[in-house]
């Protein structure tokens, strides 16, 4: 169990890189910050010290273990990128990587936890159709001492998350924001003010309930607005 929580440390900062990398972002992915840099949060739970997770990720042999990935679909590019680039880190790496998506489905991706946990992963990698449907498939990973990774979308409701990786989404909000009011003439590329002058009517359309991204991104938006 122990060097389970060493490799699950030493992955998520991989899956900082990689979030970074596919949202172009920033040099020093494991500090929440603007302009889109992703954040990485350990969960209250004992992950070893400093020096035994650069172990795990320096002199340990990781030939024969498997991380499973559950990404939530195949229909956006944006989850088709994300998933190849985490199967093709853990390979180089020396893993054995089972990559499945789950067509937007929330039974399908519990089905599919469900089965990466029976074939024995050793890590999961997990982004979430719904936020707050995982409980019982992240407790059957935590009873078989497999830790958990929630990747861009925070499982909620759950005490069994290992770690967090995902982008400042309030940040990602405010770029929303700030292209409208470029895009309306109310402000230049600059930043200062620019010429046009309203009533404007915009329709502001948010993301579902159930997705933990969507209150970040609205926060951020309307705080710019």
């Amino acid at each position: 169990m122990k060097i389970r929580k060493h490799i699950a440390a030493v992955a998520t900062v991989g899956l900082a890189l990689t979030l970074a990398a596919c949202g172009g972002a920033s040099d020093d992915p494991t500090t929440p910050a603007a302009g889109g840099e992703t954040a990485t949060t350990a969960a209250p739970e004992e992950t070893g010290s400093a020096e035994e997770t650069e172990a795990a990720g320096g002199d340990f042999d990781p030939s024969g273990m498997t991380v499973g990935v559950a990404m939530p679909t195949q229909t956006s590019e944006r989850w088709i990128a994300d998933g190849d680039a985490v199967k093709a880190g853990f390979e180089d790496a020396g893993f054995d990587v089972n990559l499945v998506f789950a067509a937007d489905d929330i039974p399908t991706q519990q089905q599919q936890i469900d089965q990466l946990i029976t074939q024995g992963a050793d890590l999961l990698i997990v982004a979430a159709i719904d936020g707050v449907a995982l409980g019982g498939q992240l407790q059957a990973a935590a009873d078989a001492g497999i830790p958990v990774v929630s990747y861009d979308r925070l499982i909620r409701e759950t005490e069994n998350i290992t770690y967090y990786v995902t982008f400042d989404n309030e940040e990602v909000g405010v770029q929303q924001a700030t292209s409208l009011l470029v895009g309306l003439g109310l402000l230049n590329q600059d930043g200062s003010d620019g010429d046009a002058a309203g009533p404007f009517n915009i329709e502001l359309f948010a993301g579902s309930l159930d997705d933990n991204n969507a209150h970040f991104f609205w926060k951020g938006a309307i705080d710019t607005l």
